[in-house]
């Protein structure tokens, strides 16, 4: 037996006793989002008109809402046992994968087990993975397809490329995030990278494609949306927030945007019956019900739509007259993205895990810096907001410009066989990608953004310590 092979069962084993730890500590999979959480359909929708709710489905793509539809149908009574096995086995499966790509890259086994044993323990990966959300399965397929990549560029097999399309239309029927040009990129990009092997390229993307393709000409057919999320007009006027009230309020009084401008976007409906019909039946109770069975707002209603579109003209029309707030609340985002991944949730588990997300939030992530300099800053609704640097955005900057380098000159510098030089940038077009678009649109919970190509960062860092080591040898 090898000592990859060795390092590779330890690291199972291993992990599979960090479960039980966490699990006998008290942190368990949280499934109270699947009640309240915009994102989702109602869960009587969920069991009874899955089908008919998913195809009328326009406030996200229908991936998520799909996986837990099947869950709530095939096995009742015990979702939250399926729930938190689907999520342990995607995270046992992300450290192995992270695990075989660093041994790809020539890091020792001892050294890839030890970085792989660490990211598996960190509080982010035990906090998403025992969290009901969409963010840790788009975690797991983004890694999931840069493997299958990596083998495809190795072997030139069929079936590699085929599984690594049908992961990226994944996550775009997942995460909105990730739209339909993000997937043509990857496949431009794979041609271009890789002309040889054009026609299987070409064949393997074609049915993930269409799937796509299918949900965006549905939802333009249906509600006029050329988007897989109907929220874009609510998300992006989040940007708009660093507008001072009375700046605002002149513009509206001025009539150069509608007064909706002044209203934070994911209201009740009575907030916004003045703006659009809620009394419409459609006879589709997914696009009919002002709130789900839980009582939570359902965001799904078909008035939803139209509330967002008049959030969009007030969007657009305020970032075009007021370019340099823009630019504050892009700021504003990026300083949100450079925070802890684990800093965002709010649940028992944070609480029961705060020891260890403290340590690492305060010393290895650098939070600690707070003693040297924090401020407070105080937005338009009021509420208060500290402001203070950790290690990651002198750290972020780094790893990141050498991600770059790696992309453009890693075979030539380093030696990169051609799926190592093709996976590099894959993975930092996905840096980027995330980074840029998801700053750019959307100020809230950034850090939620990177958290998806943490396994990426792992990568990179595992090589720039490497590279600094064989300097200085």
């Amino acid at each position: 037996m090898t000592q990859k092979t060795k390092n590779l069962l330890r690291l199972i084993l291993l992990f599979l006793i960090s479960r039980l730890i966490i699990y006998a500590l008290g942190i368990h999979f949280n499934t109270t989002p699947l009640t309240w959480y915009f994102q989702y359909l109602d869960p009587i929708d969920l069991r009874l008109h899955l089908f008919q709710s998913l195809f009328y489905l326009h406030s996200q793509p229908p991936g998520f809402n799909l996986f837990l539809g099947l869950v709530l149908n095939v096995v009742p009574g015990y979702e939250v046992m399926i729930f938190h096995i689907t999520y342990i086995t995607m995270g046992l499966i992300v450290t192995l994968i992270l695990f075989m790509v660093l041994t790809k890259f020539n890091i020792s086994p001892s050294v890839a087990f030890s970085i792989c044993l660490f990211f598996a323990v960190s509080p982010p990966v035990i906090l998403y993975e025992n969290w009901l959300f969409y963010t840790y399965p788009v975690f797991f397929l983004l890694l999931l397809s840069a493997f299958f990549l990596y083998k495809f560029i190795e072997n030139s097999r069929m079936s590699y490329v085929f599984f690594f399309f049908v992961s990226c239309a994944l996550i775009v029927l997942t995460r909105t995030l990730f739209q339909a040009i993000w997937f043509l990129f990857i496949f431009i990009g794979l041609l271009f990278f890789n002309r040889r092997n054009a026609k299987k390229i070409f064949l393997a993307a074609l049915v993930p494609f269409v799937f796509i393709a299918f949900f965006y000409i549905k939802n333009y057919v249906i509600f006029k949306e050329a988007s897989l999320s109907s929220w874009l007009g609510m998300n992006l006027i989040k940007m708009t927030f660093t507008i001072p009230q009375s700046t605002l309020q002149s513009a509206v009084e001025r009539g150069e945007v509608s007064e909706i401008a002044l209203i934070k976007p994911f209201r009740d409906p009575e907030v916004y019956r003045e703006y659009a019909n809620f009394d419409t039946i459609t006879g589709i109770p997914a696009l009919d019900k002002e709130y789900k069975s839980t009582g939570a707002i359902n965001f799904n209603h078909v008035s939803y739509i139209s509330i967002s579109r008049m959030y969009y003209t007030a969007a657009i029309f305020l970032i075009k007259k007021f370019p340099w707030y823009y630019g504050f609340s892009i700021i504003k985002a990026f300083y949100t993205y450079l925070q802890p991944c684990s800093s965002f949730q709010e649940s028992p588990n944070t609480e029961k895990l705060k020891v260890w997300t403290h340590i690492y939030e305060y010393y290895v992530l650098g939070n600690i810096l707070e003693k040297i300099w924090t401020t407070t800053y105080t937005n338009r609704f009021n509420q208060q907001r500290k402001i203070h640097v950790n290690f990651l955005f002198i750290f972020i900057p780094i790893i990141y410009a050498w991600g770059i380098v790696l992309a453009i000159r890693g075979k030539k510098l380093f030696g990169f066989t051609e799926s190592q030089a093709l996976l590099i940038k894959y993975m930092m077009f996905n840096i980027l990608y995330t980074m840029f678009i998801g700053n750019f649109i959307e100020a809230g919970e950034n850090m939620r953004f990177r958290f998806l190509i943490v396994p990426f960062i792992y990568i990179l860092i595992a090589l720039f310590i490497k590279h600094i080591i064989s300097r200085k040898t």
